[in-house]
């Protein structure tokens, strides 16, 4: 089974495309929306989508953190089972077929990486898994195999808030054992910071904050 899995919050004009781009032009078989708090239309559209297309699921998740979000995402995927769940940000692009291509080419890894040095635009020609290297970890589009979660307490650690949880999640991971990759060929576009300004804390207090919390709990 393959979901694909967005926390939003506002944003409509990024979260659309992307959604009718899993819809259309890629094979998942679910897709859940979590709301942060969107006062914008964002609720009334994917309502309304919802009764064109039974895959496309909304989940009110107004006041929750964002690694909070994806920890519930992957518990669910997990209590589902034999589940490959994308967790991706809404202000992204991705070629036509990735999350298929991505959920086909797993293998035995636990994570899965996007290849940024290639764009959405960029046909999907040939895919090769490589073994991550630090410095190609993807916090905005990624893949996890949800049965490796299935006994785990959590994923990502609850204590952090903001920025540091999928460092967290890919250490863990690889901690535990698991194999994390890169997939070699599907592109992504992202524009960067182009939802920063729905967030209401203090970004660059809660980045520390997450900083000091990688260290504390890896050092």
């Amino acid at each position: 089974m393959i979901i694909a899995a967005i926390p939003v919050k506002n944003q409509l004009r990024w979260t659309a495309p992307l959604v009718e781009s899993l819809l259309i032009g890629d094979e998942i078989d679910e897709l859940w929306i979590y709301d942060n708090g969107s006062t914008d239309d964002t609720r009334y559209w994917v309502s309304n989508r919802m009764k064109t297309d039974s895959r496309l699921k909304y989940r009110d998740c107004k006041n929750v953190r964002i690694y909070d979000m994806w920890n519930h995402m992957i518990k669910k995927a997990a209590e589902i089972g034999n589940v490959k769940l994308a967790i991706l940000n809404n202000d992204i692009r991705l070629p036509f077929m990735a999350i298929k291509t991505m959920a086909d080419n797993m293998k035995h890894y636990k994570i899965a990486a996007v290849d940024t040095s290639r764009r959405s635009f960029d046909p999907i020609d040939s895919v090769e898994t490589v073994d991550l290297i630090w410095q190609h970890r993807v916090g905005f589009a990624f893949m996890v195999d949800a049965d490796f979660w299935k006994d785990k307490e959590y994923a990502i650690h609850p204590d952090f808030i903001l920025w540091w949880g999928d460092d967290d999640l890919f250490r863990r991971c690889q901690l535990l054992g698991g194999d994390v990759c890169r997939m070699v060929g599907i592109g992504i576009d992202h524009g960067l910071s182009q939802t920063d300004p729905e967030y209401s804390g203090s970004k660059l207090n809660d980045i520390e904050l997450d900083r000091l919390t990688f260290i504390r709990i890896w050092s």
